[in-house]
């Protein structure tokens, strides 16, 4: 289980596929919101900002190839296509347009669920690896830099850490 309650938005036309991932990624601790067109995931992805997003391809209104490229143009979230469309093409053009996995139905929960926690992981280690690099990056302000603890305080020659000299 996860005790994030990183939040999924899945977009799917099939109301019981709909229900399974629903029940099963819940179960796993995730926080679930669906929708069932293109439009009302656009909708939803800009209004709830989702951690992730399961997105079939073929959909009423925009399918998820143009949701794909959308969201991708507005924001950086994980995006998993889940699709019946197995042809190569399809692979290579959901990636192009910003998919970060495939995968062709039927397939398997566990591995869904499992290509979920590593694509959540993953862009929770980039975030951390941006903070922590904004926290020691140079700040230069009127001849002084700042890396976290240690100050470099150039018009005084002087250097602390923590305050002290």
């Amino acid at each position: 289980m996860t005790a994030s309650n990183d939040k999924v938005l899945v977009v799917e036309d099939e109301p019981s596929l709909i229900e399974t991932l629903d029940y099963t990624l819940r179960r796993q601790g995730y926080d679930v919101i669906t929708a069932t067109d293109g439009r009302k995931a656009l909708e939803l992805a800009r209004i709830q900002r989702p951690d992730l997003i399961i997105l079939d391809i073929m959909l009423p209104g925009l399918d998820g190839f143009e949701v794909c490229r959308i969201v991708r143009q507005e924001m950086n979230v994980p995006i998993l296509m889940l699709t019946a469309r197995t042809e190569e093409v399809d692979k290579v053009v959901g990636l192009e347009m910003g998919a970060d996995d495939y995968m062709t139905k039927p397939f398997s929960m566990r591995e869904l669920t499992a290509r979920v926690k590593a694509l959540l992981r993953r862009v929770r280690i980039d975030r951390e690896e941006v903070a922590a690099s904004a926290a020691i990056a140079p700040v230069v302000a009127t001849e002084r830099m700042v890396f976290g603890a240690l100050v470099i305080d150039l018009s005084r020659r002087e250097v602390t850490v923590d305050g002290a000299v």
